[in-house]
């Protein structure tokens, strides 16, 4: 017997709307995948990026169209350009809670090109991509199914088939059949709240022309990472082991209202538990015996979090959607960050220049039992968070569901006056583990997350003498 596929009752209506609709379809299909089942939340069909958000090389495999009259999207699996799923779920995966994550892709066409071999291929090769991109925010943080869900939606027949495929490199090629099933009153959720203190001290190599600031800096941000993920995690302030059920009243029968009729049913909020990260407290060693520095980064500050679990989940899988929520946190936040720097235009300026990275936000309702979230630059507003969640995952949020006071900006006093690094401090992140024959020199860099309450903000001085880093 293959995987068993559990889907929310109302996507059945909208899968055969889009059947009905007789047009071609992808894709990514958002929700949570377990030892023995897949739970399918919701279905995101994906954009064509604007030229503006796709990087040079996925520019290039843009097909650069002829005639004005040629369709901006693709009418055939065969036809689909890889870089549109890879932007599509790099951008989407920064707006899923822990526990939620890319399962698979769905495709709406006839049946006969579905099942053509051409098309078995470009789909298995879609699947892999996806996989890659959305776990690289992890950081090898955190094993991730290699077994992907895909959807088919036959646009002649109206029929929903559902296939299973492993997309690791040894498996074998051709799907598996799995069994879709509906549920009544859709699947119960279980939500995890918490904040965490970050205080980060890492240093930067003095030589690392063959580096971008981006990658050097998610190179300092692994060892972090990995430690992370053996921290203890109280839930509700006690310590249960990881084999227990997380929520151990569940009650399995879904209320159902008046009237009777498929998909109107009353559907329970999620059950919230508050979940507390308590560092291991190991020191951060360098990996590569870093000996001589040029400059410094101090990441401090409080993060909020989020994270959904299925009804029956026990607390190993609720800590581990917890861990996983917090390193994708931190990693999209300088992924982000980078990102708005490449338009930036150079400083000549001496001395620090704040940048306050995006802080998090959190999406409700839009027709969905679970939050989203999302990142607000400085100048943003609750307005352009919708935006976001209607363009890359066809779902409308009201701005006044947008929750936007868990983490506030920061204050450009506290980080001036918080971000001062002398002798003293250097010997003192000494004596967390990191080694070095010389002090950090007067010129460094300085990344800060300095939040009041809850909140977020960054600041950097300039590396090599006058030169701003932008």
């Amino acid at each position: 017997m293959g995987r068993t596929v559990v889907a929310e009752d109302s996507l059945q209506d909208k899968l055969t709307a889009l059947a009905k609709a007789g047009t071609f379809q992808i894709g990514i299909l958002i929700g949570q995948s377990t030892n023995d089942r897949d739970f399918i939340v919701h279905l995101a069909p994906t954009p064509i990026p604007d030229e503006g958000d796709l990087s040079s090389e996925e520019e290039e495999a843009l097909p650069s169209p002829k005639t004005e009259a040629k369709p901006k999207f693709p009418d055939s699996i065969a036809k689909v350009v890889d870089s549109t799923i890879s932007q599509h779920t790099r951008q989407v995966v920064r707006m899923l809670p822990g526990g939620l994550d890319i399962i698979g892709i769905y495709v709406v066409t006839p049946q006969a090109e579905f099942n053509s071999s051409l098309s078995q291929s470009k789909l298995r090769s879609l699947l892999a991509l996806a996989h890659r991109t959305a776990s690289r925010i992890l950081l090898d943080t955190a094993e991730v199914r290699t077994e992907k869900t895909i959807l088919h939606v036959c646009s002649q027949t109206f029929k929903i088939f559902c296939k299973s495929v492993d997309v690791s490199p040894t498996a074998p090629s051709l799907p598996a059949n799995a069994e879709l099933k509906f549920q009544r009153g859709g699947i119960k959720w279980q939500q995890l709240s918490y904040s965490y203190n970050i205080n980060l001290n890492f240093w930067l190599p003095k030589d690392r022309s063959t580096q971008s600031l981006y990658k050097t800096i998610l190179t300092l941000i692994k060892p972090w990472a990995k430690n992370v993920t053996e921290s203890l995690i109280l839930i509700d302030s006690e310590l249960p082991d990881d084999d227990e059920p997380l929520n151990s009243s569940v009650d399995e029968k879904p209320s159902k209202k008046k009237g009777g009729s498929r998909g109107i049913m009353e559907l329970v909020p999620p059950k919230v538990f508050f979940a507390e990260i308590l560092d291991s407290c190991a020191p951060l060693t360098s990996s590569n015996g870093l000996n001589e520095s040029s400059g410094c980064i101090r990441l401090t500050g409080t993060l909020a979090g989020l994270a959904f679990v299925h009804s029956k989940a026990t607390v190993g899988e609720a800590r581990s959607a917890v861990l996983i929520d917090l390193v994708r946190s931190v990693v999209a936040r300088w992924e982000m960050h980078c990102d708005s720097l490449v338009d930036e235009p150079p400083s000549h300026l001496v001395g620090p220049i704040i940048h306050e990275p995006p802080r998090r936000v959190f999406l409700e309702g839009g027709g969905l039992p679970v939050s989203l979230c999302d990142y607000l630059f400085p100048g943003d507003t609750c307005s352009d968070a919708c935006q976001s969640a209607k363009e890359l995952l066809s779902v409308r949020v009201r701005k006044e569901h947008v929750d936007d006071t868990l983490e506030t900006h920061a204050d450009a006093a506290e980080v001036m006056d918080g971000g001062d690094v002398d002798a003293d401090g250097a010997q003192q992140l000494e004596g967390d583990g990191s080694s070095r024959e010389e002090t950090c020199s007067i010129s460094y860099i300085l990344l800060a997350v300095i939040i009041g309450v809850l909140g977020i903000g960054v600041s950097y001085i300039a590396l090599l003498g006058t030169k701003a880093l932008t």
